[in-house]
């Protein structure tokens, strides 16, 4: 298992979705994860420390943990099939010391994961594959320095892909 962070919320020129990119700690892994728009806002709030009025879906799922006295461990992205990534949830019930864990989309993980402070790891497997970038360290500081000046300007707005004008 390899521990990553999230970079930050990007979005893919080519189909115009969002995706979450992760890295390593020396910044030689980038996994970016095509994810929905709702997931996209989530984590790009949590990451701006931009609190919702109401509680989002994220939010929700966490008071619910806290109030039965369950805690997220960590994540894990541990597999990734026909370009479907898949992760799962430990948790672990804090009174009986009981430890789960489940299935989930990575997006949702992550989503959770950073509302719990929870680190994320992506198994050894998911970064031999194919389509994973593993890169040059000097030329990965040129690249993350000119995705921070993207991100820079980045809204929730931006990820509204319908195509329809926003009327807020």
């Amino acid at each position: 298992m390899i521990e990553v962070k999230v970079r930050g919320i990007a979005i893919d020129q080519e189909c115009k979705q969002p995706m979450v990119v992760l890295t390593d700690a020396e910044e030689k892994i980038c996994l970016p994860i095509l994810i929905g728009v709702p997931e996209a806002t989530a984590i790009f709030s949590q990451l701006n420390d931009q609190a919702p009025a109401r509680p989002m879906t994220h939010d929700l799922i966490r008071g619910v943990l806290d109030l039965l006295k369950v805690k997220l461990v960590k994540v894990l992205v541990n597999d990734l099939s026909q370009n479907t990534f898949y992760a799962r949830l430990f948790l672990e019930n804090l009174e009986t010391g009981e430890r789960l864990d489940m299935d989930s989309r990575p997006s949702d993980a992550i989503a959770l994961a950073l509302r719990f402070g929870a680190p994320i790891f992506v198994a050894e497997k998911v970064v031999i594959t194919p389509g994973v970038a593993i890169r040059d360290k000097e030329k990965n500081k040129k690249e993350l320095k000119e995705f921070k000046k993207s991100l820079a300007n980045l809204s929730p707005a931006d990820f509204d892909i319908s195509g329809k004008p926003n009327h807020d």
